[in-house]
């Protein structure tokens, strides 16, 4: 069986062309001093920010500025990168660029914490490879980070979310989604689409996965050796896809669920459902081959019978002695470890289907 997670973690591109003027302010807080700096920016700007180490948290509001803080930063520069016609507008694209007093260089090399306030049609992309990250209110996220936790609350277009140590955590969003984590676990509920299209994609090495009231019509899950949980109700006509190594499977649904079964699994993995289920055939029977009709048979005749007329071929195939069949080569057999099991509950609405070596599928009710 092929597995693969699809990552999640996506490069954040800094461009160094076309900056652009933004107000600066430096405050005193409580003797350490934040520098912070603001732009105006269109309503639905794209916005990117990347540090080496730090905590990022981003947060929506409803205007239609840019405003950067920073307590460890040395400076901050809110470069424009879009090729705006009209230099007086807004700029729709918008890089952050931080230094610290040890780093001068402005490439994501930063150890510092930021706080970025954005509109909140805004999209933003915020990385770090050591620290935290927090986003709140805003339309779409990328985000990623090495070695820390990311939450995402109330994004309204799309997710894609990474981690490698860290966890994942995205609470009552909507849109399409795909988040992955390596060595950390990943948690997600009151997730809506918006259209027909969003699919919910989630991957985990060794981490659980839990999942509450995901409303996408398509769900994939993939882990190698994590715990799946998913409780809610069931998209009518939806599809749950779940691939596992080795980890077990819960899936707490109302009484009243309605879902076809299609599982691929080995003799390792069980089945156990407090739902009635009807068990298919693995394979619809054959249809009956219509029996050949007997060849005619044909009368040896007795020796010293003169051949009739223009019958020396047939007395030359009686020269030849018995026809022997053709030597048929069967190929060797080829061990499948798989089982397929089918089965449907209910009127079958919806489409389950497991993919599994090993662990125990549980369909629980709620």
């Amino acid at each position: 069986m092929k597995f693969s997670l699809v990552p999640a973690v996506l490069g954040i591109i800094i461009s160094l062309a076309g900056s652009t003027t933004a107000h600066d302010d430096k405050k005193d807080t409580g003797g350490s001093e934040k520098l912070e700096r603001s732009m105006p920016v269109d309503s639905h700007a794209s916005i990117t920010l990347c540090v080496m180490s730090g905590q990022l948290t981003v947060r929506a509001w409803d205007k239609t500025d840019l405003r950067v803080r920073s307590t460890d930063a040395d400076s901050l520069e809110l470069r424009r990168i879009d090729k705006a016609k009209d230099t007086a507008t807004a700029p729709a694209r918008v890089d952050v660029m931080v230094s610290d007093k040890q780093t001068a260089k402005m490439d994501c090399q930063a150890f510092a914490d930021v706080e970025m306030d954005v509109p909140k049609d805004a999209t933003v992309q915020v990385q770090t490879r050591d620290g935290d990250i927090s986003v709140t209110g805003v339309s779409g996220v990328y985000a990623g980070s090495q070695n820390g936790d990311i939450i995402i609350e109330r994004a309204s277009k799309f997710v894609e979310a990474g981690s490698v140590g860290g966890s994942i955590v995205l609470r009552n969003s909507t849109g399409r989604i795909n988040l992955s984590s390596a060595g950390g676990g990943v948690e997600a509920s009151s997730v809506r689409p918006i259209t027909s299209d969003d699919i919910f994609e989630v991957g985990t090495v060794s981490g659980d996965i839990r999942l509450e009231r995901i409303g996408n019509p398509k769900i994939v899950v993939k882990t190698v050796n994590g715990t799946v949980s998913m409780s809610g109700p069931l998209v009518k006509s939806g599809h749950y896809g779940f691939t596992t190594m080795g980890g077990d499977v819960f899936l707490m649904m109302p009484n009243d669920s309605s879902f076809t079964l299609n599982a691929r699994v080995t003799e390792n993995t069980d089945i156990v459902s407090d739902f009635p289920l009807k068990y298919l055939p693995e394979n619809p029977p054959a249809t009956p081959t219509p029996k050949a009709k007997p060849a005619p048979e044909v009368k040896s005749k007795p020796k010293g019978t003169p051949p009739a007329p223009g019958s020396n071929k047939i007395e030359k195939m009686d020269k030849l002695g018995p026809v022997i069949a053709p030597m048929v080569v069967v190929k060797p057999l080829i061990a499948n470890p798989f089982k397929r099991i089918n089965a449907v509950c209910g009127s079958g609405d919806a489409t389950i289907s497991l993919s599994s070596f090993g662990g125990t599928l549980h369909l629980k009710k709620i």
